[in-house]
């Protein structure tokens, strides 16, 4: 067993505020210590269980130079200290899935010759891997720490212009990666023979000379981001009788270095600059208008498209304020009418050119430059520089309601929204190999639009001073298409990305098994090596083949069109009851059949596989799986393997699920001690609770937890159960 059925962790903290009228300062210390469930062999001379020490420390200070002159320093610092086993637990999972259950134990006790103290690993004599051995035989221990850290200058001029307020600010985030991995060679073993007579065993020593037990360092890697923020910030705000303004105007900078350097390009400085402005205008409290732009410049772009311009407008209405509807202010009172459009630049879709406009030079494969001669490194070009690439831009509209209901019992905000992205900077992937290009070209090619609603509502009610409730709960429905998009010409019209959905896969109709021989040999060939109860595929095309022109676009989309969630408590005296849930729906999902077939490497078989696969007492349309097989089922049906085309990934019904699900994500129920005894005890707050953190899950895929993706053998999201106490003085 890999993993512990329980674990412990531990929270402490302490706040101290406090201060005179020049100066008030706050400042804060936590400490979390958290364990995980791996198991650490008791043979072993160190600790593999996961160990997560994380402290924070906050201090703030806020000091009055003069008058109406304030001067905040705030300081923030993180350490993480994270110990655990040199694989993560996705990949002990994984190991766990294809590691034989018959061919090897994990551990074998001690025969006649080796009976001296340590661990004997099991393996076979083909050294199959055996995932407790990985787990054992070391650890990593990672160091990371962070802080922000931040000095503001604040100074009101309202005695020389009336409402006129400067601010200025510097700030330091650094941040700071540093992992260090230990590792064994253990002993393994192999079992030679068992005598029945006897009940003894006798072991077979496989790496006698190669194993070293004594701890050795593997490895260690280092990073770091030092990034400093400078800002000036102009704000004014003036109100006279019926109105209402406010402007600003922010200039910042920005200035970062990341470690480790490991070329000259990554030596220099990252830098971006921009100035902004926003003006607001209301009027009765019941007109509001507002503009704004950025003129923000990037250094990763040629001079001429290096500044980018992007403005926004806004307008709302309060109609609840109007005297036509004063007369249902008792069950309306609050209704704002509001619709916008603006423009975002991004420039960092792609790190990588930084540059874009530089053409870069690197070393290529290594080549005989003579006939008898040595192979020498080539250099090729590894980035073609282009000068006209620009900003990515999102253009972006919104018409939104907001309103409360019943003398706010009921409140509720709706948002529908267009977002079109232009100049979607990405790779040229389209131009053939005989142009003897070395490497693919990037421009700005695509256009994509998104479309959805956002909803958030609230209901609160007391019923009584004792008894009242809160309930919260959110909607989002969006739907991304390409509009436009660099595509190879001799694509087939139904493969098309043009009109489709971002996410939404091409692959291959499934059209049940084959139920015979004479069944196969009468359909289109689709290669592999077919028996009944393979996959048998629609000829798209009608050409007699299956081939990659008879992919289609199949399903919902991967990324969920529709989120949801809500959560909610009621408090009746003393007693609290929260919950909260969470879910998606709209979404296809996939199994990877190449990753799950049973017998492969030593794949183990899943249940769903065991309980519904073809055979000659089973030849439904659809089982859970085709007929069993010692080969992965790429084999028999080479349209299951995803990544056959280097171009695109091809995928099939077969083994699509249209999913969604509903997570409890937390139950709680507290209750608080009464007034009249927190006095008697001198305290300000003392709460016993009870807590479930996702409980459960319903769901239409019962194979593995679906939030875990298409390869359900991934850490799983952890069910945990907790009482506590707590209490503040």
């Amino acid at each position: 067993m890999l993993f512990k059925d329980y674990n412990i962790n531990h929270h402490f903290g302490l706040n101290i505020r406090g201060g005179s009228r020049v100066m008030q300062y706050y400042a804060s210390v936590n400490y979390n210590l958290d364990y995980g469930m791996m198991k650490t062999d008791k043979l072993n001379d160190f600790d593999v269980n996961i160990k997560n020490a994380t402290t924070t420390l906050r201090a703030n200070l806020n000091i009055d130079l003069a008058a109406g002159i304030r001067l905040l320093v705030n300081v923030y610092a993180a350490l993480d200290d994270n110990h655990g086993p040199m694989i993560d637990s996705k990949g002990a999972y994984s190991l766990a899935f294809t590691a034989s259950p018959v061919d090897f134990a994990p551990t074998y006790p001690a025969d006649d010759n080796y009976n001296w103290e340590h661990i004997r690993f099991g393996t076979t004599a083909s050294r199959k891997k055996n995932p407790y051995m990985q787990l054992q035989q070391g650890y990593k221990d990672r160091y990371r720490y962070s802080s922000i850290n931040k000095v503001e200058y604040i100074h009101n001029l309202s005695s020389l212009v009336k409402g006129l307020e400067l601010r200025a600010a510097v700030s330091l985030t650094k941040a700071s990666l540093s992992e260090k991995r230990f590792t064994t060679t253990p002993y393994t073993y192999a079992l030679d023979r068992y005598d029945e007579e006897t009940g003894k065993h006798y072991l077979n020593a496989i790496n006698a000379d190669g194993a070293n037990p004594t701890l050795q360092l593997n490895s260690s890697d280092e990073k770091g981001e030092t990034q400093m923020t400078y800002e000036v910030r102009a704000l004014h705000t003036a109100a006279w009788g019926d109105h209402q303004t406010s402007l600003t105007g922010v200039f910042n900078a920005l200035e970062s270095m990341t470690m480790p350097v490991e070329s000259v390009i990554d030596g220099l400085k990252n830098r971006n600059l921009g100035f902004s402005m926003r003006g607001t205008y209301g009027f009765k409290d019941r007109y509001f208008a507002e503009a704004s732009f950025g003129y923000n410049g990037s250094e990763r772009f040629a001079k001429k498209h290096r500044m980018g311009f992007f403005p926004a407008f806004g307008v709302a209405y309060v109609v609840s304020k109007e005297n036509f509807m004063q007369s249902a202010s008792q069950w309306l009172p609050f209704l704002k009418l509001r619709a916008s459009w603006g423009k975002v630049g991004n420039d960092g879709i792609i790190n990588k050119p930084r540059f874009v406009y530089v053409e870069e030079i690197g070393e290529g494969n290594a080549i005989a430059v003579q006939p008898g001669k040595t192979q020498d490194k080539r250099y090729v070009i590894s980035n073609y520089g282009n000068e006209d690439i620009q900003w990515e831009v999102a253009e972006q509209m919104n018409i939104g309601l907001e309103t409360k209901w019943f003398d706010g019992i009921l409140e509720f905000t709706l948002d529908a929204y267009q977002e079109i992205r232009h100049n979607i900077l990405s790779y040229r992937t389209v131009i053939p190999a005989t142009v003897g290009l070395d490497a693919l070209q990037m421009d700005n090619i695509g256009k994509v639009k998104s479309r959805g609603i956002d909803f958030s509502g609230k209901i609160q009610h007391a019923f009584t001073p004792d008894f009242w409730v809160i309930l919260n709960g959110t909607f989002t429905y969006n739907k991304a298409k390409y509009m436009e998009l660099e595509e190879a010409a001799d694509r087939p019209e139904w493969q098309r990305k043009v009109g489709h959905e971002i996410s939404q896969a091409v692959g291959y109709i499934a059209e049940g098994l084959f139920r015979d021989q004479a069944e196969i040999d009468n359909a289109p060939t689709q290669g592999g090596d077919l028996e009944p109860g393979d996959i048998r595929y629609r000829d798209i095309n009608g050409d007699g083949k299956i081939d990659i022109n008879d992919a289609v676009h199949i399903g919902f989309p991967e990324t969920p069109r529709i989120t949801y969630g809500f959560s909610g408590i009621v408090n009746y005296k003393n007693w609290e009851f929260s919950f909260a849930f969470q879910g998606s729906g709209k979404r296809s999902f996939f199994m990877d059949p190449a990753k799950i077939s049973p017998f492969v490497g030593d794949n183990a078989m899943l249940t769903a596989i065991y309980k519904d696969h073809w055979t000659e007492g089973n030849m439904s349309n659809k089982p859970f799986w085709p007929r069993l097989s010692t080969y992965n089922i790429t084999k028999h049906n080479p349209q299951e393997d995803w990544y056959a085309e280097v171009s695109d990934i091809r995928k099939s019904t077969y083994f699509m699920r249209e999913c969604s699900f509903l997570r409890c994500t937390s139950l709680e129920l507290a209750y608080n001690l009464p007034e009249n005894l927190k006095n008697k005890l001198k305290m300000k707050n003392v709460k016993f609770f009870v807590r479930a953190n996702n409980p459960f899950l319903i769901s239409n895929f019962k194979v593995w937890d679906v939030e875990l993706g298409e390869n359900g053998f991934n850490y799983p999201i952890q069910k945990t159960y907790s009482v506590g106490l707590n209490f503040s003085f």
